[in-house]
């Protein structure tokens, strides 16, 4: 007997809605599972942060391959997703998901053993396909797993493990650097992958693959005609927008701007951690218990706020102003994530969740790639401008030294001043960007009813209802 194709029935009648087959303890173990994995995909988006001078130099990199260091992998995890859920959904998630701890292992290792441009760019791209894979099917799983009533909680820890992944490469990356080399933040990857191999065919076997031979191939048009999907694509997109941004040129301006070492402007990030951390398990919770829209807006209102903070310590360039919107930050960014995202899969057929986890995923993504970009060219052209008119150095000199702090430089005191104060009013101004387009999004999103009740999923029989005729056998009540 079996609930759907490639999953067996569990023991007294338990269903994917109750905890995929699994006891209690198999389920909170496959939940911890889960994060740890998707934690090692989190890490290697903001890992290379605070080590990407190191490697810089190491490989002789030009800036411009620098960035592609870091966009090789925003754009291949971006582009692959929606096919990477596709995997998930039609050969199975257990499968997607052991595939893709393999590909995402590969990957790191290109990148360590890389001495040029070409082999690390290219282990980026594929570590970028091996998060593809492995990002929708664990978020598919978390949602099958999890017992009715507690999906929310699940889904809360992962994205906060997820979360807390984003804020502590750089900590990882700093210290990594400074004690072992650049390299060892690509071989850290196998050493925590290869044993959770071991412990997903332990723990989520009983739970079965998940598997549908009928699941549709893209996001249809019915699909997107539910306001859970509509709403969710558009909310996590511009949330995410800032977000890995902030992270990238927070690692740079700690130790161009403050003068920290790499360790230090890793536990620079600290409060954000802790912040992440209390967002993502207070939101998961907050969903079951009053729904998605309030602390999803909250959620908006308070990134634009912590922004916009942000974007005033870090023009008087004092790390203490720093620590407050920080730590809120992180607070925030679940509480707008975390709800939606819930709500978007658990509104979804069951057997499209790693189609359609894949596909918000994707939308996040796009947010951080395009966040990077869009931010990153706009605070560049600021700071250039800024000190374009600093005597006797051009101003792209400056800069490539003020984003290379270890190394030796031939410049003057005033000059390197001068590059450190362009840069954080450059880093200012675009989180004020950032903070109005959130802000921007969030009444957009109101203004199109994008918060409005959904309905019934599609399929659904609408309730009976009531009259002589509601139910046989039933007796009419009684006239007043």
């Amino acid at each position: 007997m079996a609930t759907e194709e490639g999953r067996p029935a569990a023991a007294g009648g338990e269903t994917a809605g109750d905890g995929g087959g699994l006891s209690k303890r198999g389920w909170k173990v496959s939940i911890f599972v889960l994060a740890m994995t998707s934690l090692v995909t989190a890490i290697d988006l903001t890992i290379i942060s605070v080590a990407l001078p190191t490697v810089e130099q190491d490989l002789n990199l030009s800036p411009s391959a620098g960035q592609w260091v870091v966009n090789a992998y925003l754009i291949s995890f971006t582009v692959l997703l929606i096919p990477g859920g596709m995997f998930g959904d039609r050969l199975g998630q257990i499968r997607g998901l052991n595939v893709g701890l393999i590909i995402f292992t590969l990957g790191s290792v290109m990148c360590g053993v890389a001495g040029d441009e070409k082999l690390i760019i290219a282990g980026r791209a594929v570590q970028g396909l091996g998060a593809a894979i492995l990002v929708p099917c664990i978020q598919a799983l978390v949602t099958r797993v999890a017992p009715e009533g507690k999906k929310g909680a699940a889904f809360g820890v992962y994205a906060a493990v997820s979360a807390v992944g984003l804020a502590i490469g750089p900590l990882l990356g700093g210290a990594l650097v400074e004690l072992v080399g650049w390299r060892w933040i690509f071989y850290i990857n196998p050493i925590i992958l290869l044993p959770l191999l071991i412990l997903v065919r332990t723990f989520l076997r009983a739970a079965g693959e998940g598997v549908s031979k009928d699941t549709k191939r893209l996001v249809t048009w019915e699909m997107l005609r539910r306001p859970s999907l509509r709403s969710g694509l558009w909310l996590i997109f511009f949330v995410r927008l800032p977000l890995i941004w902030i992270f990238i040129y927070a690692g740079i301006y700690f130790q161009s701007v403050l003068g920290f070492s790499p360790v230090q402007a890793g536990l620079a990030v600290l409060p954000g951690i802790v912040g992440i951390a209390i967002g993502g398990l207070t939101a998961g919770r907050l969903k079951d218990k009053i729904g998605w829209r309030a602390p999803t807006v909250a959620g908006f209102l308070g990134v634009t706020a912590c922004l916009v903070l942000l974007g005033f310590a870090v023009s008087w360039e004092s790390y203490v102003a720093i620590l407050v919107p920080m730590f809120f930050l992180g607070i925030a960014v679940n509480l707008a994530t975390t709800p939606v995202n819930v709500y978007a899969l658990t509104d979804a057929d069951e057997r499209q969740r790693g189609m359609i986890s894949g596909t918000m995923t994707v939308s996040a993504q796009a947010g951080n790639t395009l966040g990077s970009i869009l931010l990153g060219a706009i605070a560049n052209s600021l700071v250039l401008g800024g000190i374009t008119a600093t005597a006797g150095y051009s101003a792209s000199q400056i800069y490539a030294e003020i984003q290379h702090p270890s190394d030796s430089t031939t410049l003057p005191q005033a000059a390197l001043s001068a590059g450190q104060q362009a840069f954080a009013d450059g880093m200012s101004t675009a989180a004020f960007i950032g903070a109005g387009i959130v802000f921007l999004a969030l009444v957009l999103a109101w203004a199109f009813r994008m918060f409005r009740d959904p309905g019934a999923p599609p399929g659904t029989a609408e309730p009976a209802k009531p009259g002589p005729a509601a139910a046989e056998g039933v007796p009419k009540p009684a006239s007043a």
